[in-house]
């Protein structure tokens, strides 16, 4: 039977160890010196190198004729481990013998000498499965064993170790390797193998291992027992059953440009296709972290091809900074292992994406509302508009989508001859009018404003406006609700922008009067959201109650 890749390719040394340069030149000092610990903990996910790393350094504590802290492989004791027949090395699987008992026996034997080495090394890989009265019987071995034993300790999850056991030990983390790393093992395992197998194909193979080596060992060698060289990567993603990355950073797009019904076809076309939802998922979540990064102007990774890293940017620039935030928790809450075969969650996710509320300001919508911004018809001179014409307002409230305001542009883009009206043919004139129209508007510029409470989330449950010759009357639907508005005007800050906004809506001066709505509708609103559960989740989630009155005069 042959061999397989991860364990034919072990590392024999510490020097062959593959991304954890700081970790293995700490070890190999510490051996050259004779200053090594009695107990170690070598931390980290799978396949970065903490059990072979644990097996070079006892090699290394064991060596015949050590060379700068590395065995020479040439000595019994180098070859026995190698052959896996050394008896002083001993490797206990902690999830399988996780029991006092099985500590117990082990604390029983340390106390007899090597039979070959210097050294008995204990090697206890998932140590985190222990139980506590196993962690407890171990806890006294650990701090004063004889002098011949060591410890190394290796777990995927060290926040599950007790903090008695890891104060007891030097403390090694294992990163993920990066990407460039992997690939580059990959190309000397190929050459060396005589496979033929392109750059493509390894990066793929190192980008779908995600920062474990043994991982991506073993997908080399699923890829070559597949597929005769020379190995494509039409040839890796036809054996791994992936769609192309296009189709990831397709779903990337269509999210950020609020495109749900394009974005759920694209998932039904992957899936369809037999595309794995983990891998599209994956995908997903990868390339929206580095549109988060080039939002944010962070340093992007380098590992990624200069045409990917464009489209990328070109996503990133026509969406806002917290919309990728809130796509990012939406999808990051996403459990596929239930139902794997289902769309319905990544659909459901696409929609709730879509649907996140937008917060634009004035200023952010400027360049798109522009009608200089409008691509006319090929052959046909720019439209021009006289200064007595009204610039298009693409955006009535806040609750406008990106696109209800892309189709408006392309019907305004499919004409030779642009006619606006001016807002007085649109809208009614007056105070009230004014106010009501641009509510949606006050309510999205003072979503931030507020310590305790928002004052634009407080301003969703005013039920009635009126505006007179000179004030402006806000009644609330509850008493509450203006004593916590009164609690965040108190706030100089506060105050100042909440009449800056509101009185900026509508000309003139005005005094602004908060009350709350008359006791005998007021009250049967009231008791209607206290008896009905789902009236006050709706309220909970922004929601509030409309009367017959506000109903008619929209």
């Amino acid at each position: 039977m042959a061999e397989v890749f991860y364990r034919k390719w072990r590392p024999q040394k510490l020097s062959d160890v593959v991304g954890q340069q700081t970790i293995t030149r700490t070890l190999k000092q510490a051996v050259a010196q004779g200053r090594t610990s009695h107990a170690y903990l070598f931390s980290g996910s799978r396949g970065t190198g903490k059990t072979s790393t644990a097996r070079i350094l006892a090699k290394a504590m064991n060596c015949v004729s050590p060379q700068d802290g590395e065995p020479d492989n040439q000595c019994s004791m180098c070859i026995a481990i190698n052959d896996g027949r050394a008896l002083d090395l001993i490797e206990i699987d902690a999830a399988s013998n996780r029991g006092i008992d099985d500590i117990r026996d082990l604390s029983d034997k340390i106390r007899f000498s090597p039979n070959e080495g210097r050294y008995k090394v204990y090697i206890i890989d998932e140590v985190h499965m222990l139980t506590d009265p196993a962690f407890n019987a171990l806890l006294k071995t650990l701090e004063e064993p004889p002098a011949h034993v060591l410890f190394v300790l290796a777990t995927t999850e060290v926040h599950k170790v007790p903090l008695t056991i890891i104060s007891r030990c030097q403390r090694f983390d294992f990163k993920r390797i990066t990407r460039n790393d992997i690939a580059s093992k990959l190309a000397d395992i190929s050459s060396t193998e005589g496979i033929i197998i392109d750059d493509a194909s390894l990066q793929l193979v190192a980008e779908l291992a995600n920062g474990s080596l043994r991982d991506a060992e073993n997908l080399l060698e699923q890829v070559v027992v597949s597929h005769e060289s020379p190995i494509s990567e039409a040839n890796v993603r036809d054996m791994l059953g992936l769609g192309h990355e296009q189709t990831s950073i397709r779903l990337v797009c269509h999210v950020l440009e609020r495109s749900a019904k394009e974005g759920i076809i694209v998932i039904n076309e992957f899936l369809s296709n037999g595309g794995d939802l983990h891998q599209l998922h994956r995908g997903f979540m990868e390339y929206l972290r580095v549109a988060l990064l080039l939002k944010t102007g962070a340093k992007s990774d380098s590992e990624y091809s200069r045409e990917t890293l464009e489209k990328l940017s070109a996503i990133s620039q026509i969406s806002q900074l917290e919309h990728l935030i809130q796509v990012s928790k939406i999808f990051g809450e996403i459990d596929l292992r239930m139902d794997s075969s289902s769309p319905l969650t990544l659909e459901v996710a696409v929609v709730e994406s879509c649907l996140v509320e937008e917060s634009y300001t004035q200023n952010a919508l400027a360049p798109k509302l522009s009608i200089s911004n409008v691509v006319s018809p090929v052959g046909s001179e720019p439209p021009t508009v006289s200064d007595d014409k009204v610039k298009v307002s693409l955006r009535e409230n806040a609750s406008t989508t990106v696109s209800e305001r892309r189709s408006i542009s392309e019907e305004i883009s499919e004409n030779d001859e642009v006619e606006i009206s001016h807002p007085e043919e649109i809208h009614e004139s007056g105070g009230k009018a004014d106010l009501d129209r641009k509510w949606d508007e006050i309510i999205a510029d003072l979503r931030m404003v507020g310590k305790k409470y928002k004052i634009g989330a407080l301003l969703r449950n005013i039920r009635e406006r009126e505006v007179s010759d000179d004030i402006i009357d806000l009644k609330f639907t509850h008493g509450s609700h203006l004593d916590r508005m009164n609690q965040e005007l108190e706030n100089p800050e506060s105050n100042r922008t909440f009449n800056e906004v509101i009185k900026g809506a509508i000309p003139g001066s005005h005094k602004i009067v908060l009350g709350v709505a008359g006791d005998n509708e007021g009250t049967r609103f009231k008791r209607a959201s206290q008896d009905s559960h789902l009236v006050r989740y709706a309220q909970s989630m922004g929601a509030r109650v409309v009367t017959d009155k506000e109903i008619n005069s929209q």
